[in-house]
């Protein structure tokens, strides 16, 4: 028994020590993406509560595929926000820590998928760099349906990846099935998922024609593995196909809004609108991303300035191995490097196309999360690439080794100061998020006075406040905030003014004089987020 101990203890302890590093990486996606989550970020955006509001939905009955509030969405990531309803119950960090659920499972997958590819190495590197980069941070730490697409993407592809490696039967079957769900499954996430049709297909197609003289030998090989992979697509898709089948317009959706094609947003020069479009989202991984809170370190480049050149340069390597690739189909001689860096190449190129078919807030954080699991694999194999050009003589190694403790301990502080420094730091983020709007709900439910208490604010803020107050039946009256001032006010009756309608209340004071003001609450920087008004 003793002995039996022993060796699972052994098996074990060999376990950590030859992959601690992973382990090691795997606790820092863990911190950076759960840590403070109860307070940080600050609130619950209307966007994010407009989730919540279709949860409730779901708990209703309403099970389906896409819901049509705001403009339309995948619901894939709402059944998830269901659950952690149904277990940690409503409020704000409930919804973030899906997608911070999320976002960690990406590091897991993209280690295994970069592993398989490039090996071990790269593989660390790139979960390391997505573990700590302040941009997939920022994004999976909100709770938008966006962050779905990382992990779906990498385990389509790694599936793939798997299949055409295996040996065994067994192996392939089960390959061949879990790519074509999770490919499936891609189409209930984020309308940039969508690009990956063209990927997949394309690139199965590429390799039919580098093996064109074998076909016949290769349907008789492959035939059953791929109707397997064909069934599990199929099944899975199904149920979003039925969707759009009966509702059209709702496949386009937002996209047909904020296109460069639009010539509300393109102004008759569609080819300098897609240019600009490029150039700025190009340099977003290198001088300046997104400005918007929810979505990056507001200004930051999505890439820190310690990685964006190694980026930079397996970019243009890999970019290359595409018409190398293409040239080794012709000739019928494909090489498996060759092939990885095309596959990885393409799967950027192509998931850029969301981002740079738009004109509406460029650089877009969210519309790029196609393009996190390739950046960080290309930048890893830059990296690595670098590592093995360096000398390896052994009297150097302690050398390389502080070298190397530096450069990542460097990315590790860069990446922490600038999410739990910089963003945490700024009132401009907590407002990004309508941190006052939690407020705000938190006192309406324990106010629990419908027809005695008015809320000025608009038709889009009221989703947080209508979705945080759901269990209390949502106790206020909805006024718009430009006529306020024409509510009729009876004795105890209280309005309540929030961050974004305290101007309104000047106008409400002069036809209300003897109201009085009995509650103002300020956030951490000082700044007043709620008025109550009440009649005396």
């Amino acid at each position: 028994m003793n002995e039996r101990k022993n060796s699972k203890s052994s098996l074990v302890w060999g376990l950590i020590k030859s992959n601690w590093a992973l382990l090691v990486i795997l606790a820092l996606a863990l911190f950076f993406r759960f840590w403070q989550i109860n307070h940080l970020p600050g609130g619950l955006f209307p966007d994010e509560a407009a989730n919540g509001l279709d949860v409730n939905s779901i708990f209703r009955g309403h099970i389906q595929p896409f819901f049509e509030r705001g403009n339309g969405r995948e619901a894939l990531f709402f059944y998830f926000e269901a659950l952690s309803v149904l277990f940690f119950g409503r409020g704000v960090w409930q919804f973030h820590i899906v997608s911070a659920a999320f976002g960690f499972a990406s590091v897991v997958a993209i280690y295994f998928l970069a592993k398989r590819m490039f090996g071990k190495r790269t593989a660390l590197l790139a979960s390391f760099f997505l573990a700590v980069s302040s941009y997939a941070v920022t994004v999976t730490r909100t709770a938008f349906r966006a962050t779905t697409v990382p992990l779906i993407s990498t385990l389509t592809i790694f599936f793939l990846v798997k299949f055409f490696q295996a040996k065994d039967t067994k192996s392939k079957y089960w390959s061949a099935a879990l790519a074509g769900l999770f490919f499936g499954l891609g189409f209930y996430t984020y309308t940039s998922f969508r690009m990956m049709l063209p990927l997949v297909v394309g690139f199965l197609f590429l390799l039919f024609l580098g093996f064109r003289n074998q076909w016949k030998e290769l349907f008789r090989q492959y035939s059953k593995y791929k109707l397997v992979f064909a069934a599990a697509f199929l099944i899975t898709i199904s149920w979003i196909t039925i969707y759009f089948i009966h509702h059209p317009k709702s496949f386009v959706g937002r996209a047909g809004q904020i296109s460069v094609f639009s010539k509300d947003l393109n102004h008759g020069d569609l080819i300098g609108t897609v240019v600009d479009v490029f150039k700025k989202t190009i340099l977003s991984f290198f001088t300046q991303g997104d400005l918007n809170w929810r979505q990056n370190v507001s200004g930051f480049p999505f890439l820190s300035p310690f990685i964006s050149v190694f980026f930079a340069l397996a970019l243009i390597t890999f970019t290359i191995g595409i018409f190398r690739l293409l040239k080794q189909i012709w000739q019928q001689n494909i090489e498996e490097k060759t092939f990885y860096q095309a596959l990885v190449g393409c799967w950027f190129w192509f998931m850029l196309v969301p981002e740079i078919t738009t004109a509406e807030g460029i650089p877009h954080g969210l519309r790029l999360t196609g393009v996190i699991a390739p950046m960080f694999i290309l930048t890893a194999w830059g990296v690595n690439w670098l590592w093995e050009k360096m000398p390896h003589h052994p009297h150097i190694k302690f050398e390389k080794l502080l070298f190397a403790t530096i450069f990542f301990s460097a990315i590790v502080v860069y990446n922490f100061a600038l999410y739990f420094g910089v963003a945490a730091s700024s009132a401009e983020n907590y407002y990004a998020f309508r941190s006052d709007l939690t407020d705000v709900s938190n006192y309406l439910n324990q106010r629990n006075l419908k027809d005695r208490t008015y809320l000025s604010l608009d038709k889009f803020s009221v989703q947080t406040t209508e979705y945080l107050t759901t269990d209390t039946n949502q106790p206020y009256i909805l006024v718009d905030p430009a006529h306020t001032y024409e509510v009729k006010l009876k004795k105890t009756d209280q309005v309540i003014f929030t961050e974004s309608t305290l101007f309104d209340r000047e106008k409400f004071l002069q036809y209300h004089p003897t109201a009085k003001l009995v509650r103002v609450d300020r956030n951490q920087f000082g700044q007043i987020i709620m008025l109550v008004y009440e009649q005396p």
